[in-house]
């Protein structure tokens, strides 16, 4: 269920329209369900209460704007929901690939500042939608995804490049 423009749209509707997903789910035609810009603690706690069939993934933009999710981060931990975050280089969080800790960072893992940016998001619980269009981009983004995983100070000094409060949640 999306909410467009992350206008979050009236709780009623999200529901009908997720009942009827649900039927989809019950018939094998879709598999898993989640939600598209939702940054309300009890948005997403009540349809968690009520549906039928939970939402396992939450789609969010990685911006300022939303506070980088970090109070909602404990609950989608808590209702076992996969956090899969988009606008992480276009967004408010793009510009730190131009930052001497993340450039540093990346020159010491052998991958790209913007890579480093992926692997934190990873490092915090989430997962990255590259938005690339280029397979050649994507090949070497994955592959850099796994030569590089932010920890320790590393992990704080990204974090403290975007917000602090992103490494307490973690």
């Amino acid at each position: 269920v999306h909410n467009f423009r992350a206008k979050l749209q009236p709780y009623e509707e999200t529901i009908r329209v997720w009942r009827v997903l649900e039927g989809y789910v019950d018939r094998g035609i879709i598999r898993h369900l989640g939600i598209v810009s939702v940054h309300s603690v009890d948005y997403i706690k009540q349809l968690h209460e009520e549906a039928r069939i939970k939402p396992t993934i939450i789609q969010n933009r990685f911006h300022a704007n939303r506070g980088y999710d970090v109070e909602l981060r404990p609950l989608f931990r808590e209702l076992g929901m996969a956090n899969q975050l988009f606008w992480v280089l276009t967004g408010s969080a793009g510009g730190r690939v131009r930052h001497e800790v993340v450039k540093k960072i990346a020159e010491q893992n052998g991958v790209s500042p913007q890579n480093v940016l992926y692997a934190f998001t990873r490092a915090i619980g989430g997962s990255p939608l590259i938005g690339t269009k280029s397979l050649d981009h994507m090949r070497e983004d994955v592959e850099a995804l796994s030569k590089i995983t932010l920890e320790g100070e590393d992990l704080v000094a990204v974090a403290e490049t975007i917000n602090k409060k992103l490494v307490v949640s973690v």
